[in-house]
């Protein structure tokens, strides 16, 4: 089964059911061990060529990027480390904060062809959430390889934790992004005989390893999408594949793809959690952290994920 639903106490816990759940839909278990650098586990895992390793912290961060976190880095082959965070070719970490068990509900999603991906929706209380994962976009243009990782910070400072808006968050596909926390998404993208290139959302004029993707930004592919919202007529509102760009010099842009079955949404007329079926697809749609709420509490508006399941 490509989707599944499970409960956990706490990230170990929640690392421990995806090893299972990932096993049991054609993911190879390489590792599952203890974190030698950061008390936490790691579990490392392959489709084909795509490898990952996901990781959980349980300590570290500050009021505003509060622990416990889960993370995922992607890289080339596997090797035995004593450290679980050393890899070939290895992407930055990136990481999902403030993900304190236990869980309302867990929702894993999985495919191993023809683009791998696991894909993970974590409701850490109710109405809450928080997303991360890895997959190979479908790719576009001369970009080869197109591993993707993505996790999920809100920043919790009383200012900000409910404007969804606010470049603080760092969302996952989204570049409107400032460094006040790490990057959350990550994309490799060979191209032009370098290899590896990991691009990553960045807050810096002219970075060459920089990542486009995203809705909040007014120059996004999908920030038109974003302010439209749904139909009054139908109250439905169309998923938009998250695009995903990298700069090739001289002010040139290329699209290098999106990542499969996962969209952006607006939730105007949709429950968190509910299925949303198009045709012979069958989607789940869930807020990027928590669907409008009162004054002062964390919430991301309307702003939404669809996961489609693939059974």
């Amino acid at each position: 089964m490509s989707y599944a639903t499970s409960a956990a106490n706490d990230p170990n816990d929640l690392l421990d059911k995806l090893r299972v759940f990932a096993q049991s839909n054609g993911w190879a278990v390489d590792g599952w061990r203890d974190r030698t650098v950061r008390v936490g586990k790691a579990l490392s895992v392959h489709a084909g060529s795509l490898y990952a390793t996901f990781l959980t912290e349980l300590s570290g961060g500050d009021s505003v990027r509060p622990p416990p976190f889960v993370g995922t880095f992607g890289h080339t082959g596997f090797a035995a480390n004593a450290n679980a965070d050393l890899q070939a070719d290895a992407s930055a970490q990136v990481w999902a904060n403030y993900v304190q068990g236990p869980y309302s509900a867990v929702h894993f999603f999985s495919s191993t062809a023809p683009q791998p991906y696991l894909h993970i929706v974590l409701e850490t209380q109710a109405g809450t959430f928080k997303h991360f994962g890895t997959g190979r976009l479908v790719t576009a243009g001369v970009v080869s390889t197109g591993q993707y990782v993505y996790g999920s910070q809100w920043y919790y400072d009383p200012s900000y934790i409910n404007n969804p808006d606010d470049v603080r968050h760092a969302l996952a596909f989204d570049d409107y992004w400032t460094n006040y926390m790490s990057a959350t998404t990550r994309v490799r993208a060979d191209f032009d005989g370098v290899t590896p290139r990991w691009h990553g959302v960045s807050d810096s004029a002219g970075d060459t390893r920089a990542l486009y993707c995203g809705w909040r930004r007014r120059g996004a592919p999908t920030n038109l999408l974003k302010d439209i919202g749904h139909s009054t007529l139908t109250g439905r509102a169309p998923g938009q594949p998250l695009w995903c760009a990298v700069p090739r010099g001289g002010d040139l842009i290329t699209d290098i793809g999106h990542p499969p079955d996962l969209r952006f949404i607006r939730l105007d007329s949709y429950a968190p959690g509910e299925d949303l079926v198009l045709g012979s697809d069958r989607w789940k749609v869930f807020p990027v952290h928590r669907k409008n709420g009162p004054a002062g509490t964390p919430n991301s508006g309307v702003y939404g994920y669809a996961y489609r399941i693939t059974e």
